[in-house]
């Protein structure tokens, strides 16, 4: 007799493979589009609740800041920006601590804007950026003071291989440092794990654990100082903002068909995904953690 297991929506679906090449495609191919609609900052803003208007690229970056000061960023550290985007955060590492930061990212389109970007802000000497697969990276043991994953860690098909490759490669004493999409809880019901499914195909991630979770998986690997923080409420106004820059677009048929031209179709069911991303924050479905752990020393 079958026995049918039931979908948490809390393991990858599909081979590594496969997901790595939807990743760099997604990327590679949106890249622009992210930054036109986005900004310099393509991850979530940082509002305290007593003062929810700031902009969101004052919000975006505020939460770089917030988590610089999570992690205890040492000025002058060697960092490792694992799944670096356009390097917006390797860039403020660099400029506001001094920090020497190496970027890696699966999207070689990502590799030539970080490199862009980096130089236009007078930090290409401190930084650098290339194609490299975060689980398996070619560095040595104890090589970074920090290892920095903003929203990468949703990414990571085995977020356990993705911890202890990190805990390799980080100095005694060293700092993992990490913003993730998270969701509430393990114990989802089947619509709402249909929903993180939805977000999964169409946002090319593999998919999100329980912020406990991860706390969790640092102290069996042998992580120290094991912190966690959740910023859901800090962050959940970035998909409202989103959705509403997304809808006139939408409701543009030209603007629609030209992304699709140059884009291809999947464009369309991306940007219809934004406002589902607001829903599945809207049900508490998703959540947003951050979490510092130490190598011992």
């Amino acid at each position: 007799m079958s026995t049918q297991t039931t979908d948490t929506g809390m393991s990858q679906e599909g081979s590594v493979e496969d997901l790595h090449r939807a990743v760099r495609d997604h990327y590679d191919k949106l890249v622009d589009l992210y930054e036109d609609l986005w900004g310099e900052h393509i991850h979530h803003g940082y509002w305290d609740l007593d003062a929810p208007n700031a902009s969101r690229d004052v919000a975006q970056r505020r939460t770089t800041q917030e988590l610089m000061r999570f992690g205890g960023i040492p000025q002058g550290a060697r960092v490792l920006d694992s799944g670096c985007g356009i390097g917006a955060s390797a860039v403020m590492l660099a400029a506001d601590l001094g920090c020497t930061v190496e970027g890696i990212t699966l999207s070689h389109e990502q590799v030539r804007r970080a490199t862009e970007k980096a130089s236009a802000a007078g930090v290409g000497d401190r930084t650098s950026f290339r194609v490299l697969d975060a689980m398996h990276t070619d560095y040595p043991d104890d090589t970074f003071d920090v290892v920095w994953s903003m929203e990468s860690c949703e990414l990571m098909p085995d977020k356990r291989a993705y911890l202890a490759e990190n805990l390799r490669i980080l100095k005694p004493g060293g700092r993992l440092v990490v913003a993730t999409w998270t969701s509430r809880d393990d114990r989802l019901d089947p619509k709402e794990v249909k929903l993180l499914r939805r977000l999964y195909r169409d946002f090319a991630i593999s998919h999100v654990l329980p912020l406990e979770h991860y706390a969790k998986l640092c102290g069996e690997l042998g992580y120290a100082d094991v912190r966690t923080a959740d910023w859901t409420e800090h962050v959940r106004a970035t998909w409202a903002l989103s959705a509403d820059i997304v809808k006139p677009l939408m409701r543009d048929p030209s603007y629609v068909w030209k992304l699709v031209r140059a884009k291809g179709a999947d464009i369309f069911r991306f940007l219809n995904s934004v406002p589902l991303m607001k829903q599945a924050y809207d049900k508490d479905v998703m959540h947003y953690g951050v979490y510092t752990a130490v190598k011992p020393g």
